[in-house]
């Protein structure tokens, strides 16, 4: 089964970094010129093909060279494991459309909203949440909405996020690193087989990307990572009984500085569909810290959140929730931190 897993992962992660390399001398280049941008130069950008190109290639290889869909994982599984692809990849081909022409954000808006909801009514709402010895289960409405807006928060986030050599991509590899070791503990190998692959994909374009920054993952990877690991936690969900509050856990730390950011933006009543600059990794890089420490910082911090999300999965529900709580007084804190840094320094973004 690992040694299945493992070829599955490497071949995606050589297609991705092959597919990668033809990105960078034959496909769209990304303007500096955009707010939220930090490069100074004209770069190659949608490496999320190239990601794509892999992660399929890897699925292929598990699907049709081994047997492990027939012999390891369940119909159901099978099932969900297309569905989130599909998903998935159509996300990926509206980021496309998105880097080559780009499109207006109330429409982005529109259209993802509208993925959301169809993914979340597809593959299934999560309405049970452990509290403490027994459950709370959402009314069907409320489950619905929840499940939608989870997974048009976490494509938007990762979008938000990758700003940064390595940033975005690396951190959601560990996060789904974390949802695999959840899912393989109990047995369910359906999302396990999917982080592998992407996982791999996702080494193959960093190949390019991390520290050099030669090649951008671009809106279509962004788009297409955030919707793989946002269904992948709900796969998660669905078949191993997990609390909806640990993927919120495990992907803390890019979930915490867009939401946060968004926050300050309200506060300071400016535009929430404006292009801007103002998320603490980007304040970090103003300040003078580079794009590979922003991103060392990122992982370490990503790490440290899938351990705690992982030692959480089994324990009585009353712990993520406070995990959760205490994760986030920690960022509101360091966000507050960054931000008077930034005041008093005169960088900006603030």
């Amino acid at each position: 089964m690992l040694v299945e897993l493992f070829g599955g992962a490497l071949v995606a992660a050589l297609i991705s970094a092959a597919a990668c390399r033809a990105i960078i001398a034959l496909g769209p280049v990304d303007s500096q010129n955009a707010p939220r941008h930090a490069h100074t130069s004209p770069t190659p950008t949608s490496g999320g093909i190239g990601i794509a190109l892999g992660f399929v290639a890897g699925m292929m290889t598990l699907a049709f060279l081994s047997d492990m869909f027939s012999a390891d994982i369940t119909p159901r599984g099978v099932l969900l494991m297309m569905i989130a692809s599909g998903f998935s990849l159509v996300y990926l081909l509206v980021g496309f459309w998105d880097d080559a022409r780009p499109l207006s954000a109330k429409l982005k808006f529109v259209i993802f909203a509208a993925l959301s909801l169809a993914a979340a009514v597809i593959v299934g709402p999560v309405s049970v949440f452990p509290v403490g010895d027994g459950d709370w289960v959402a009314p069907a409405w409320a489950a619905l909405i929840g499940t939608a807006l989870w997974v048009f928060v976490m494509v938007n986030t990762v979008n938000f996020m990758d700003g940064a050599n390595g940033l975005a991509m690396g951190s959601v590899a560990i996060g789904l690193v974390a949802l695999a070791a959840i899912s393989f503990v109990d047995g369910r190998l359906s999302a396990v087989a999917l982080t592998a692959c992407a996982g791999g994909a996702i080494i193959g374009f960093l190949i390019w990307n991390f520290p050099r920054g030669l090649l951008f993952a671009g809106d279509s990877g962004a788009l297409f990572t955030g919707a793989l690991a946002a269904l992948v936690s709900l796969i998660v969900i669905h078949r191993t009984g997990l609390s909806p509050v640990v993927p919120a856990i495990v992907f803390f730390p890019l979930l915490s500085d867009a939401l946060l950011t968004l926050a300050w933006r309200v506060y300071k009543r400016r535009s929430l569909l404006d292009g801007h600059s103002e998320h603490a990794y980007q304040i970090l890089m103003r300040g003078g810290v580079s794009h590979a420490e922003v991103a060392l910082l990122y992982w370490t911090a990503m790490a440290a959140c899938g351990g705690i999300g992982f030692l959480v999965a089994d324990r009585p529900g009353v712990l993520a929730w406070l995990a959760l709580g205490a994760l986030s007084f920690l960022a509101v804190v360091l966000s507050a931190i960054v931000r008077r840094f930034a005041s008093r320094r005169n960088v900006g973004g603030v």
